[in-house]
């Protein structure tokens, strides 16, 4: 039997008031798959992850995690969410905490890992995402690019079995846009499961697997970049990537 999708959305629709953000968005992601999802701002995208990992209730639909309903319950969402890591725009990193504390503190508190163990953990992940010799600083001390690196180890440490990044570059200088954009593709050359919401076109060509295009909360064209980007079917796709200045 085919194993069904990591993460399947079934008619998601989310409402704030009367707007309507997402509008019956159904989606598949695969285990190991790269999916990037781009439309302009508020069409949704960042909505849909927001609600993939509890942090928004959707108001009809369905989300599935490994074939499973995703649960509604206060400890159902924490045990969820241990499954999915999240990178978010701004880094929320904690001020007062050490860069090696920041990465560390989930499998503590959380998953109840022996400090030591921990502290091994997160060193390793620092070194992945090229901070080794940060460990001891300070998030104030760091560059965006390197606090928005940091947050990835930290949700690397928790081990989830997806990462969700919304838009992990926007709040970053073109300088180091590059930097973390290397880690994601290392990331996704390892085989993580990933769901990716940008406006970097040029990394969504190369690394996805898959791109959807959001538009109004629909999903108005899903399918290959090369597709996507170099033979888009829908006029609206062709507007979009076109005012974005994107010539394949």
């Amino acid at each position: 039997m085919t194993a069904p999708p990591v993460i399947e959305y079934r008619d998601v629709r989310k409402r704030f008031g009367d707007f309507t953000a997402l509008d019956g968005v159904s989606l598949t992601i695969a285990r190991r798959e790269v999916v990037c999802l781009i439309g302009p701002s508020g069409s949704g995208k960042s909505t849909l992850l927001r609600c993939t990992n509890g942090l928004e209730a959707i108001d009809d639909g369905s989300i599935l995690l490994d074939g499973k309903v995703l649960p509604t319950d206060a400890r159902g969402v924490r045990l969820m969410r241990r499954r999915m890591g999240m990178v978010f725009q701004n880094f929320e990193l904690f001020p007062h905490r050490t860069v090696l504390a920041n990465v560390l503190i989930g499998p503590v508190t959380v998953l109840r890992l022996p400090r030591a163990e921990a502290e091994a953990r997160a060193r390793t992940l620092l070194d992945k995402v090229g901070l080794a010799d940060k460990a001891a600083s300070y998030p104030a001390s760091l560059s965006g690019g390197q606090q928005q690196r940091v947050a990835i180890a930290r949700a690397l440490a928790m081990e989830p079995e997806v990462m969700l990044f919304d838009e992990p570059t926007s709040a970053l200088d073109p300088e180091t846009i590059g930097e973390v954009l290397g880690v994601m593709k290392r990331l996704a050359e390892e085989g993580m499961t990933m769901i990716v919401v940008t406006h970097e076109m040029s990394f969504a060509r190369r690394v996805a697997d898959r791109v959807a295009v959001f538009e109004r909360g629909r999903i108005i064209e899903e399918g290959p970049p090369a597709q996507i980007f170099d033979a888009p079917t829908v006029e609206r796709t062709r507007d979009f990537l076109s005012h974005l200045g994107w010539s394949g």
